[in-house]
This record gives structure tokens, sequence and C-alpha cells, in this order.
């Protein structure tokens, strides 16, 4: 795969990402985000996999995820991928709304010929 193909299918899977956050697909998001993920939410906490995924599940409901451009540097089997991220999440349990502007930085990682997330870090803007 050639450099702007690796660039278009960050991309694509970065959108995957974003409609599997707000349809609370927890099977797609298990095979995007690698085993040994570390996450870092713009509040600064950090999660591992499982700890991701159950804040998915159990904790915040995501009314929209989306992005505007991705800028994607490759360097081989990783992919760095920088970019703003709009959210509209709402917390489960107070029914809270909270509209996000971050930044984030992902760096991607391509294992047994698929790429997945191995990284996140998110700072609010």
């Amino acid at each position: 795969m050639n450099e702007a193909n690796v660039q278009q299918e960050i991309i694509r899977l970065e959108q995957a990402r974003c409609r599997a956050l707000v349809e609370a697909d927890i099977d797609s998001l298990q095979k995007l985000v690698s085993d040994d993920v570390v996450h870092v939410h713009a509040n600064g906490k950090k999660d591992n996999k499982v700890a991701y995924l159950l804040m998915v599940e159990k904790q915040i409901r995501f009314l929209e995820a989306s992005r505007q451009a991705l800028d994607v540097r490759v360097y081989g089997e990783l992919a760095v991928a920088t970019g703003h991220l709009h959210q509209t999440i709402e917390m489960k349990e107070s029914a809270q709304r909270i509209v996000m502007h971050v930044m984030t930085t992902q760096v991607w990682a391509q294992r047994k010929g698929a790429w997945q997330q191995v990284s996140f870090q998110a700072t609010n803007l």
C-alpha cells in the first residue's frame, strides 16, 4: 500500500471509529482499537482498552462525533493522524450534555495486515 492509500485508509478507519462511537458499536471499536491502546482524554484521564470500551458502553452516549480535515503522516507500519474532533456527548447517569472541540493526535499501527489505533491524545481547544 502506498502512502496516499494508507492516508485514505486511516481517514476511513477514523470515520468508522466516530460512527461506532455514535452507534455504540462496541464490536467495531474492539477491532479498531488495539489491545494495548493508551487513550488519553481531554481531561487528562488515561484509559486502557477495557476501561475505554466500558466508558463508551456504560457511561457516555455519543450524540455526535465528526472530523474536519485529518492530517495523516505515514512512517512504514505506523501512521500519525492529527486533527480537530467535534463531539457532543451525554453522560448517561446525569443526562448532562457536553459539547467538545478537541485537537487529537492518534497513532495507528499495522498489525497482521490490519490498522489499529494504539494511542489517542485529546486536547481541549
